[in-house]
């Protein structure tokens, strides 16, 4: 299926994706994993960037290199959802669009630490979180008023501040 046909641009966002510990068995094989990954970016018409760590602070270096090339984040928080304050406050002050990403259900019980701070959240199943991200990524970031970096809108969302429930 040629993904591009949900696309209202032509636009070739580049979007990283940051695994973090424990993460790396959930997506195996890796080399599998990564090529799922690149064809599911060239049938939407975007690029995709992977990094894996188990360091909270190697993945903090990842945000702060290439914040300036990407439009958006796609974030599996993995052992990091109840504790990686460093990990949020990093992608917020990116001030880019930021989705936590999830590949089960079973890792959201309880609460994410995240939440507040991100533009979505996508949990399961399994590696299809994944491809379901970053299709709703791409198709809001096409959208001027909600995540483009043109738009102008009242509501967009592009500078990755989430919209306050309350006003």
């Amino acid at each position: 299926m040629d993904l591009k046909t949900l696309r209202t641009t032509d636009q070739r966002w580049e979007i990283a994706l940051l695994s973090g510990p424990n993460t790396a068995g959930q997506l195996q094989p890796a080399d599998e994993f990564e090529r799922e990954l690149r064809t599911w970016g060239d049938s939407l018409g975007i690029a995709v960037r992977h990094f894996q760590s188990n360091h909270e602070g190697k993945l903090l270096e990842y945000v702060h290199a290439n914040a300036g090339q990407v439009n958006g984040f796609l974030v599996n928080p993995g052992g990091l959802v109840r504790v990686g304050e460093s990990l949020r406050h990093v992608l917020k002050d990116a001030k880019k669009p930021a989705i936590e990403l999830h590949l089960s259900q079973q890792e959201l019980r309880g609460e994410s630490i995240f939440a507040p701070s991100v533009t979505g959240i996508f949990a399961g199943p399994g590696r299809h979180a994944v491809l379901g991200a970053l299709v709703a990524l791409s198709l809001a970031l096409d959208d001027l008023d909600f995540l483009n970096p043109e738009g102008t809108s009242e509501i967009n969302r592009s500078h990755g501040n989430p919209r306050s429930l309350y006003g």
